[in-house]
């Protein structure tokens, strides 16, 4: 036999099953309060990834203009060294040519200097030797017998004296020829070109002044 279930079953409680009870609207404020949850946890999201996206531009922002101002520094201090090696190799330039002139005209004053030094020497030397040698015959004795000596070697040799200086040429060559074998084959040449007490020993070779001029000259020479 079937069960009834009574009215007055169901109003006893939970001792009984009840129908289940459903209301539309609850789901319906349930359903739109998840809704509500849902966009606005989208756009807290949306919001944070324009703040993240922000910050991204901003730093990428920063990042590039630090190093466009590292680039603009690297390029102003590449460019200052390359002026600042440039001035320093023009100035360094300036001052090599500057010594090399410095020298250059101390060489020259230096070599001035000395020249006309010798000269002065020279023609002081000159004054003193043609005082000191009064005697011009022992003069033109002294110088004939160093250059007959000088070129005892060579055969016809020529002097040539100064026409007042032949006859006393000839004597100092006779009592030369004692003691140097050289002098007696020597001709004596007078020659108003030469200078008293002074005299030009020449041959097939060559010719050797003893004028005080020429020894003078030689000697400049040397010094120079």
């Amino acid at each position: 036999m079937a069960a009834v279930l009574k009215s007055e079953q169901l109003a006893r409680g939970s001792d009984y099953p009840q129908a289940a009870v459903y209301n539309l609207e609850d789901v319906q404020s349930r359903a739109r309060d998840y809704f509500e949850q849902i966009q606005q946890e989208a756009a807290a999201i949306l919001a944070q990834a324009k703040r993240d996206a922000h910050g991204i531009r901003e730093q990428a922002k920063a990042d590039g203009v630090a190093q466009a101002k590292a680039t603009i520094e690297q390029s102003i201090q590449t460019t200052a060294q390359q002026l600042s090696d440039s001035r320093c190799k023009t100035a360094i330039a300036a001052c090599e040519a500057t010594v090399e002139q410095l020298t250059l005209e101390t060489s020259g004053w230096l070599a001035l200097w000395r020249n006309q030094t010798v000269q002065l020497a020279a023609r002081m030397a000159e004054k003193i030797l043609r005082r000191e040698t009064q005697d011009h015959d022992e003069t033109l004795r002294v110088w004939m017998e160093e250059a007959i000596v000088a070129m005892r070697e060579v055969r016809e040799l020529r002097v040539l004296v100064h026409p007042d200086d032949f006859a006393v040429a000839g004597r100092f060559l006779q009592q030369m020829s004692k003691s140097v074998p050289q002098a007696v084959g020597v001709e004596i040449i007078p020659d108003p070109e030469i200078s008293l007490g002074g005299c030009v020993v020449r041959s097939t070779h060559g010719q050797l002044d003893q004028q005080l001029e020429a020894q003078l000259q030689r000697l400049v020479e040397q010094l120079q």
